[in-house]
């Protein structure tokens, strides 16, 4: 990804909230595809945070703005969309690793980290829609694991894949989850 198009995704979600929290009425419900892929491990710039969920959508615009400067300051390259990984939920807050996938390890400074995304065996969806509704997509991916003997083996990620500077249309705007899964004990399903 080019450096002056991640700057109009991060401008993009500085004005839009995002929130993995919200639910919607069932009849509401979009379907989700869930596959298995296996990925490569992705080298990352990251900060992370804890923040209230009323607070998140200012919390991640304030991060991507500070990531990228940073990483543009050093030289260094964007290899894919912006990213928020979730460690932990309460009713009352959310810890969440934001991020910028790089080409090559970057020296972090301060609050900001080099770090990466796993690689491995991970379900993945797409969301379709505004950000405000992808608890949906986020509900869908851990049904479908739990109903598939899956177990999850790390934080689910979400990369923002729509440039909402470039589409102002949000039932357009494209979000794909991974949640990374362990590998199946081949003992047990021999029995």
């Amino acid at each position: 990804m080019q450096n002056s198009s991640s700057l109009l995704i991060v401008i993009g979600l500085l004005g839009f909230a995002i929130s993995s929290t919200l639910q919607a009425d069932d009849k509401n419900k979009p379907k989700y595809e869930v596959k298995i892929e296996t990925i490569k491990a992705q080298p990352t710039m990251t900060i992370r945070f804890r923040a209230r969920h009323d607070e998140l959508s200012k919390k991640y615009g304030e991060v991507f703005g500070k990531l990228f400067g940073y990483v543009t300051s050093k030289g260094g390259e964007f290899s894919g969309a912006p990213f928020g990984r979730y460690h932990s939920m309460t009713e009352e807050e959310v810890e969440v690793e934001a991020g910028l996938p790089v080409a090559k390890v970057i020296e972090g400074k301060g609050e900001i980290k080099a770090s990466e995304l796993p690689g491995g065996k991970v379900a993945t969806t797409i969301h379709l829609g505004p950000y405000e509704k992808l608890g949906e997509a986020h509900e869908a991916i851990q049904a479908w694991a739990s109903k598939n003997g899956h177990k999850p083996s790390g934080g689910v990620w979400e990369y923002y894949l729509t440039d909402p500077g470039k589409e102002p249309d949000q039932s357009k705007w494209q979000t794909k989850l991974y949640l990374p899964i362990a590998e199946k004990d081949a003992s047990k399903s021999k029995q």
